[in-house]
């Protein structure tokens, strides 16, 4: 997949702005003027041309008025470009991901902010970066007009899973592939990068602990809440928590307890254990607040109920207490590729060998949703339960407010967080005894937990549209002159109006509208 020069002058911070006024022809930003560019490094002056730049090729600032990484930048003859190729893979190393951004900063990368906040697609990507892109459904990236030479930072992202890696060596003007497994994965300890904090309300019939451990989570970071680890353990009526776990009502009793946290996984408890009013209103207002929420088969307790529920519009709910309408174990579910990301997703099952005939066998299925209401978007589903010849959804997302209240100056509302429900089991205990012991050896996927797997990385990116290809355009601010494609959806910033940008209109400096729906 190819990538998109950033242009430095939508992506620089404010205050070097003003001293950044060179521009490079080829990133399509249309800015001009004369000076130097400032160090990012911490070295304090200018560095000007390119010192690894050799016979060949040309450093695209002789003059100076770059600025770090960017000074390594170099001009290629024709047809030829210097070029980053690789994938992103979870942590585990073995399973690649789709739509994660891959990027070089120009600038320090800065901390995410902790707790929930609204994080939405093109609202800005820390380190201002030089040259970004995104994997496609293989995992697979090809990063175009990188820096030359030596320790080249690269930044692999999804949400809140980050990790920064030094690429060793990347020679001029040819694509350097990447074969380190080691380079290309998400972190899997907080010493190697960022975790999302993730808390998990234990399930009786419905591991996820042990589906996060598969994906290659370091074992030391699922703890108690009072513990240092990324992900907390709560106990619901799960049988494999640690000793002294709390319950898991301690979670979601408390709005600020459920504010610390960027996901919030909800797996089956084994029976529709009834929920209290006001715990169901905490969940919608957390994912109303940009939290993410993953709920599984019996775990419906939280969207069908109360009446006033907003999550009981996302769907026909037909909640099948006894399971009584379920389908047989396995049965094959088709997924929808009626929209970008559904084409994608099976794109992805497929390349991760998780389809059979192009259907997603699952096991242990369920049938407690019909079909989907405006605004929610079905992933994996039947026509044709043969228990009872209806319709049945099994896997489904819908971002949050699920209907937002119009902006203060009669704007549309904004949606921040995500809901996933996956009406099938994701991974049950293998072993009697506490985590991780509960979990077994083995590390394989099943079909099923590989579908869980992309939703959990995809609940965990930034919020937009499923009827929206991903695209980093969102992100670059950068001029419509350039013709690059990246104005469609964006709005000119420097009209009162914000009209809708052209790529025909030079004078147009396209960004995202501050008033605009979710993108």
């Amino acid at each position: 997949m190819s990538s998109l020069p950033v242009s430095a002058c939508g992506r620089i911070p404010p205050l070097l702005v003003l001293f950044f006024v060179a521009c490079v022809v080829s990133t399509g930003c249309n800015c001009g003027g004369s000076g130097k560019g400032f160090q990012s490094d911490g070295g304090g002056g200018t560095q000007l041309g390119n010192p690894d730049a050799g016979a060949g090729e040309t450093s695209r600032f002789p003059d100076g008025g770059c600025i770090g990484v960017q000074c390594k930048q170099v001009n290629c003859p024709a047809g030829k470009s210097t070029d980053l190729s690789g994938y992103v893979y979870a942590p585990n190393g073995t399973l690649p991901l789709y739509n994660a951004l891959v990027y070089v900063p120009t600038t320090a990368v800065q901390p995410f902010p902790a707790g929930i906040h609204c994080d939405r697609c093109g609202a800005g990507i820390s380190g201002s970066p030089l040259v970004i892109t995104l994997t496609d459904a293989t995992g697979a990236f090809t990063l175009k007009n990188v820096p030359v030479g030596s320790g080249i930072p690269l930044v692999y992202q999804i949400g809140k899973w980050r990790r920064q890696v030094s690429i060793p060596s990347v020679a001029p003007c040819v694509t350097t592939p990447l074969t380190s497994v080691d380079l290309q994965r998400l972190p899997r300890n907080k010493s190697e990068g960022d975790i999302p904090h993730i808390a998990i309300a234990t399930g009786g019939l419905d591991a996820m602990d042990c589906l996060l451990r598969k994906v290659g989570v370091d074992t030391a970071e699922f703890t108690n809440p009072d513990g240092a680890g990324r992900v907390h353990l709560y106990t619901e009526n799960g049988n494999f928590v640690p000793p002294n776990s709390p319950p898991a009502s301690s979670l979601w009793s408390d709005g600020g307890t459920l504010a610390q946290y960027d996901v919030v996984l909800l797996p089956c408890e084994g029976t529709p254990n009834a929920k209290p009013d006001a715990g169901i209103q905490n969940i919608v207002d957390y994912s109303s607040a940009g939290g993410r929420v993953f709920a599984s088969h019996f775990s419906f307790v939280w969207m069908v109920n109360p009446a006033d529920n907003p999550f009981a519009s996302a769907a026909i709910w037909t909640p099948d207490d006894f399971s009584t309408n379920k389908p047989p174990s396995p049965s094959p579910f088709q997924i929808d590729r009626s929209f970008p990301k559904g084409q994608a997703f099976s794109a992805w099952l497929s390349n991760v060998t998780a389809l059979d005939g192009g259907a997603l066998f699952v096991t242990e299925p369920r049938a407690d949703v019909a079909s989907v209401s405006t605004g929610t978007t079905r992933w994996v589903y039947t026509d044709n339960n043969p228990t009872n010849s209806s319709p049945a959804v099994e896997q489904l997302t819908f971002n949050t407010p699920l209907h937002p209240a119009a902006q203060a100056d009669g704007g549309p509302g904004l949606q921040c967080g995500r809901v996933v429900f996956s009406d099938f089991h994701v991974v049950s205990a293998q072993a009697p005894g506490p985590f991780p012991d509960s979990c077994g050896a083995s590390t394989d996927l099943s079909p099923q937990e590989k579908a869980l797997v992309f939703m959990l990385f995809d609940m965990s990116s930034c919020i937009q549209r499923d009827t929206l290809t991903p695209s980093v355009c969102q992100a670059l601010s950068e001029s419509c002159g350039s013709g690059s494609g990246c104005c469609s959806g964006l709005a000119c910033l420097n009209t009162s109006t914000a009209a809708a940008c052209s790529a025909q209109d030079s004078s147009c400096v396209c960004g995202i509208d501050p008033n605009a729906s979710t993108p």
